[in-house]
C-alpha cells in the first residue's frame, strides 16, 4: 500500500512540474477568459463561436472541473504548485507547520469569495484600472524578468511576497483563502461527477485524513467529499490505514491513478482540440484591403529577415490576468500612417512575449499584410497565436486588441509585426 501511495503522489508532482514549466500562466489565462465571457455577456454581445479562439483554456478547464471537481487546482495550476513546493520544502527542511483553528479556517476561506465579488464589481463591471498591475499572478509570471518588472508590478510583487510567506507556514495558503479563480471552481465543482467516497462507519478515531488534507477539510465527519474546497490531491486516499476513501463515479470505484490519467488525457484532448479548432475559425477571418499599420518615419529599409534592429519596446499597462485590452498599452509605434508604402516580400520581426522573445514572419504584397505567422515562441499559449495575427491582417494594423488573459504574448506579437514592417518600409 505504501508503494502505491508513493506512486500516486509522484505522478501528481511530475504532472505539476510539467505544467509549471510548459504552461506557467494557464491560471491567469483561464481567469482572463472567464472575465471575457462575463464582460461579453454584460454587454449583450456574447457569441460563443466568434469568441471561441479566445476561450481555449476555459473550454478545456471548465468541463474538467464540472466532471472531476477542482482537479485543475491540485494538478495543473502553476501557482498552486508553487504553494505546494514551498510548503513541502519548509515543512521538511525548516519543520514549519502552522495549524489554523478550524473555525478561523472556515471564516478565512470566505475571503476568496469576497475578493472575487470585488473583482467582478469594481474591475470587471465598472472597468476600474487602478489594480491592473497589482495582481500577484502577473508578478509571478514576470518573476524571471524581475529587475525590469519590479517597477511596473511593485504591488503585485509585494502581494506575492505575502503569499509566499503564508505558503511557507500554511499549506495551500493562497488556494484556501485568496484565489478568486479557486472561488469560481469551488462553485462549479459542486456539480462534480467523480467524487471521493468515505463511509464514516469504517472510520476509526485517527483523523489522519483530516490532518493530511491540503485544504484543511474536516474529512473525518464526511461520508462523501463533495466540498468545493477539495482539489483532488488524493492525500486522504494515500494516508488512510484502513484503505477507506475511494474515488467513485456513479457508485463505481475507480483506481486513483486511472482516474487521474483520464483527467489529464481529457484536458490534453480538449485543450489541443480547441487550439486546432480555434486556429481554423481564426483562419477563416478575411482581411480587408489596405494597410493602416503603425510605423515611425525614421525606420530604415533593412530587409534582412533575421535582424532584430529597431524593435519597438513594450510598455505594458495591463496584465495577463485581465480581459481583452487595447494594445495601445504596447508602444508598437507612435502613430497611424494611412497609405503607407511597403516593399513586397516576407520580413521577420521579433518582440517580447510572455517569457521570452518571439519571432514572426510577415508577408506583404501591394501594400497589404497578406500573412502573419508566429515562427517561434516559448509561451505555449495558442489563443494569442490564433487570434492576434488574424486580427492584424483583418485590421491591417498592429494596433489591435490583446487576447484576454494573455496580454504579454499578444503585445509581443504586435511588437514583432511592427518590427517586421519597419524593415519593409520604403
Amino acid at each position: 500500500m505504501k508503494k502505491k501511495i508513493s506512486e500516486i503522489q509522484i505522478f501528481r508532482h511530475i504532472t505539476q512540474i510539467a505544467f509549471f514549466i510548459l504552461l506557467p500562466g494557464l491560471f491567469a489565462l483561464a481567469f482572463g477568459q472567464v472575465k471575457l465571457i462575463y464582460t461579453m455577456i454584460l454587454k449583450g454581445n456574447f457569441n460563443f463561436i466568434q469568441a471561441f479562439p479566445q476561450l481555449i483554456a476555459a473550454v478545456a478547464i471548465i468541463p474538467i472541473t464540472i466532471f472531476f471537481g477542482r482537479f485543475f487546482c491540485g494538478w495543473f495550476c502553476a501557482f498552486g504548485s508553487f504553494n505546494d513546493f514551498l510548503y513541502m520544502i519548509s515543512s521538511k527542511v525548516f519543520k514549519t507547520k502552522f495549524i489554523v483553528n478550524k473555525k478561523l479556517d472556515t471564516i478565512l476561506k470566505l475571503f476568496k469569495y469576497i475578493i472575487l465579488v470585488f473583482i467582478i464589481i469594481v474591475i470587471w463591471t465598472k472597468g476600474n484600472t487602478l489594480f491592473d498591475n497589482s495582481s500577484p499572478w502577473d508578478a509571478f509570471a514576470q518573476i524571471t524578468n524581475f529587475p525590469q518588472a519590479i517597477a511596473n508590478y511593485f504591488i503585485g510583487f509585494a502581494l506575492l511576497a505575502f503569499i509566499t510567506l503564508g505558503a511557507i507556514f500554511i499549506e495551500r495558503f493562497f488556494c484556501r483563502y485568496l484565489c478568486p479563480l479557486g472561488a469560481i471552481f469551488a462553485i462549479i465543482s459542486k456539480l462534480r461527477k467523480v467524487k471521493i467516497y468515505k463511509p464514516t462507519e469504517k472510520c476509526g478515531k485517527c483523523r489522519i485524513c483530516t490532518n493530511n488534507c491540503s485544504m484543511g477539510i474536516n474529512l473525518y465527519k464526511r461520508s462523501e467529499v463533495s466540498s468545493g474546497e477539495c482539489i483532488n490531491c488524493l492525500k486522504c486516499i494515500d494516508v488512510c490505514p484502513r484503505n477507506n476513501p475511494k474515488i467513485t463515479y456513479m457508485d463505481e470505484n475507480l483506481n486513483p491513478a486511472f482516474a487521474s490519467s483520464i483527467a489529464i488525457v481529457a484536458f490534453a484532448a480538449l485543450y489541443g482540440g480547441s487550439s486546432v479548432l480555434g486556429n481554423v475559425i481564426s483562419a477563416n477571418t478575411k482581411a480587408p484591403t489596405s494597410i493602416t499599420s503603425n510605423r515611425t518615419t525614421n525606420q530604415g529599409d533593412n530587409t534582412t529577415s533575421n535582424s532584430g534592429d529597431n524593435q519597438p519596446q513594450t510598455t505594458q499597462n495591463s496584465n495577463d490576468t485581465g480581459t481583452t485590452s487595447n494594445s495601445n498599452s504596447a508602444k508598437t509605434a507612435p502613430s497611424s500612417v494611412a497609405n503607407s508604402k511597403y516593399k513586397n516580400g516576407t520580413y521577420t520581426g521579433t518582440g517580447n512575449g510572455y517569457r521570452s522573445d518571439l519571432t514572426v514572419s510577415v508577408s506583404i504584397n501591394n501594400d497589404k499584410i497578406t500573412n502573419v505567422d508566429v515562427v517561434s515562441t516559448n509561451d505555449n499559449y495558442q489563443e494569442p497565436v490564433n487570434i492576434v495575427p488574424q486580427e492584424i491582417m483583418q485590421a491591417q494594423s498592429t494596433k489591435v486588441d490583446a487576447v484576454s488573459g494573455a496580454t504579454h504574448t499578444s503585445n509581443g506579437i504586435m511588437n514583432a509585426v511592427a518590427d517586421a514592417l519597419s524593415k519593409a518600409t520604403i
